[in-house]
């Protein structure tokens, strides 16, 4: 007769916080230090969700804009890999002349499989236009104009909107994290490439030298950084 196996389920911790109108659970610890690629496998390998954009700048405004919890060991750790380390954005940017597209990469391919345009463009058909950003019906997929966005230092209304930072957060998290840079000492920075040809890269989030809250998407994704993997 089939029998089941005796399990033990152990406790887990969950950082729980508000998105989009729902609450959302990323588990802690954090996966990492190691590479873009090499997270998110690991968190992929725990049967986790590979976390949006969207979904990562509602973590980092619960710990740095939210007083009931910002004292709490957890949100205190996600602050500090914040000022040590990196926290990946697992966004690809595929940038171009006149703009950038970013894809969300729910299965951390990063750079290892090249972005094409006319595909990317087939995906935004039939989408939506916000803020002079497009969208897939899906919203995996968003292109920002190069005029609508600006690299290098920012206020924290320009930061809100920022066509690279609604392309990689959702209106949203471009919102939160703007709210976010102003608990630092200097003003945000974006950073990005200017090419006349096309770079793909991937993305990261660090507070800079002299604190600054900096959102990189400009990265080759080989340094070390960490991530929370988002809970079913």
């Amino acid at each position: 007769m089939a029998q089941n196996i005796p399990r033990i389920v152990r406790g887990r911790t969950e950082l729980r916080v508000q998105h989009n109108g729902n609450e959302i659970a990323f588990a802690y610890p954090s996966v990492g230090p190691n590479t873009y690629m090499n997270v998110g496998a690991e968190i992929l390998n725990r049967k986790q969700k590979i976390p949006t954009g969207d979904e990562t700048a509602s973590l980092l405004y619960a710990a740095y804009c939210i007083p009931e919890v910002k004292d709490e060991p957890e949100f205190k750790n996600v602050r500090d890999i914040m000022r040590d380390k990196w926290i990946w954005v697992f966004n690809r940017n595929l940038w171009i002349a006149n703009g950038v597209y970013v894809l969300q990469d729910s299965q951390a391919i990063g750079r290892n499989d090249s972005l094409n345009v006319n595909q990317l463009e087939e995906m935004l058909k039939g989408g939506e236009e916000r803020e002079g950003i497009r969208f897939s019906n899906d919203r995996k997929v968003r292109f920002a104009p190069k005029k609508t966005y600006q690299l290098g230092e920012h206020t924290q209304n320009s930061l809100a909107k920022d066509g690279f930072m609604i392309a990689s957060y959702g209106k949203e998290g471009a919102e939160k994290l703007a709210e976010a840079s102003t608990h630092f000492k200097l003003k945000p920075s974006t950073w990005g490439v200017e090419t006349n040809n096309q770079e793909q890269k991937v993305s990261a989030l660090s507070i800079y030298v002299g604190g600054r809250l900096g959102f990189g998407g400009d990265f080759a994704g080989n340094w070390d950084g960490h991530a929370f993997g988002v809970l079913d």
